[in-house]
């Protein structure tokens, strides 16, 4: 019996359980034996065990919290020289996961009696760093690998050089590992590309979700449908912060009082990235965001709580007749998307790289310059015409 083991320890953030979850269940349905890292492995054995069709005695979980940035005490130029705490720079700390990595894996194959043929991390971005090699990696974690690489280096940074030689750097030097087996894509776009620059295999992946059929008796999605009383429905859901677009939705419900349509800002919400001026106490976005939680327009419904995925989420988004997803400075794949075509709701999104260029191929919905606030009004107008054919 081969054994492949999952890593991820980004517990609580957006996909990452459903991801655990779905890839788990494929591979023991597929007759591996399966450990699970994870910092919450009973919510996979437990989802496992109500819906997976193979035997779970060949599942291992293992508890994996996430490994803390380590900070160092910086000297410099501030009132009586006080000390403050600096991040570890983030070479060291990716190195710092891979040995961590390793030493839970050497416990969990010693405890099982058994090594993994191949270690997949679900979450492989946190493994990656400019200024690393393979080489270095083949020391410190002596298992095969690959792992699904989530916001490829080359569209999340650009090109990079050394300084002063001009030498390229890569952000997945690390691929080049000798124990390195393959890379994965969410983006297919992007693949080729990377294949040219990369000696490995590099596959695209599906952006899977949680299908589950959508909760009828949810509170959340009733208590959505009765604020809207038959008005068209605008939703944003799932984790909210700065980069959903979530200042653009706020100011389109500002502009469309006067149309008969309800905004739902649903999901747990990020205040951290709208305050950000050090120099002031609160940003002119944090204020605008806290205004809309505490005291939101008659168009527009919040709850800033996390939806567990499945039967509840779906719930929500099928309560949605449009989802709104024009995120700002993002460039990668969204599994929102795959609730759009699973739930058969349009969409938009900003224009520009793969989420655009997929609703574009398939047709499920339409795109608008990022965060420009009349575009968005004239999509939703679109989008909601019954007659539309977009």
């Amino acid at each position: 019996m081969k054994t492949i083991a999952f890593i991820d320890t980004n517990h609580g953030r957006g996909h990452h359980l459903t991801y655990m979850r779905g890839f788990c269940k494929t591979m023991l349905e597929a007759g591996y034996r399966v450990f699970c890292f994870y910092p919450e492995p009973e919510a996979v054995r437990e989802w496992l065990a109500e819906v997976c069709t193979a035997s779970l005695d060949n599942f291992h979980p293992v508890t994996m919290p996430e490994l803390k940035r380590h900070q160092i005490p910086i000297f410099g130029k501030l009132p009586a020289n006080f000390p403050v705490l600096g991040r570890v720079p983030q070479p060291i700390s990716v190195l710092a996961r891979w040995n961590y990595a390793a030493e839970k894996v050497k416990a969990a194959s010693q405890n099982v009696g058994v090594e993994p043929d191949l270690v997949f991390f679900n979450w492989l971005d946190n493994y990656f760093s400019y200024y690393l090699n393979g080489a270095i990696v083949d020391r410190i974690f002596p298992y095969p690998w690959s792992g699904l690489y989530f916001r490829p280096g080359l569209l999340r940074f650009g090109e990079r050089k050394l300084p002063l030689f001009g030498t390229p750097l890569n952000h997945w030097s690390v691929a080049e590992a000798e124990r390195c087996q393959s890379l994965t894509l969410l983006d297919e776009y992007v693949v080729e590309d990377l294949k040219d620059k990369l000696d490995k295999p590099v596959l695209a992946f599906p952006d899977l979700t949680d299908e589950t059929p959508p909760d009828p008796n949810y509170e959340l999605a009733r208590k959505i449908r009765e604020k809207a009383n038959d008005r068209k429905i605008i939703g944003t859901v799932g984790s909210l912060s700065k980069r959903k677009g979530l200042l653009t939705l706020i100011e389109i419900a500002n502009r469309s009082k006067d149309k008969d349509w309800l905004f739902i800002f649903a999901g747990r919400l990020s205040m951290e990235m709208f305050n950000q001026d050090f120099d002031s106490d609160f940003t002119d976005e944090y204020l605008t965001v806290k205004k809309l939680a505490e005291d939101p327009p008659e168009n527009c419904f919040c709850y800033f709580d996390s939806i567990p995925d499945g039967a509840a989420f779906n719930a929500v988004i099928d309560a949605c007749d449009v989802l709104f997803s024009a995120y700002e400075n993002f460039k990668y794949s969204s599994n929102v998307l795959t609730k759009s075509a699973v739930m058969k709701k349009p969409l938009i999104v900003s224009d520009g790289y793969c989420m655009e260029k997929r609703v574009k191929q398939f047709g499920m919905g339409l795109s608008v310059p990022e965060g420009d606030v009349d575009r968005c009004i004239e999509a939703l107008d679109r989008l909601l015409d019954p007659e539309s054919t977009i």
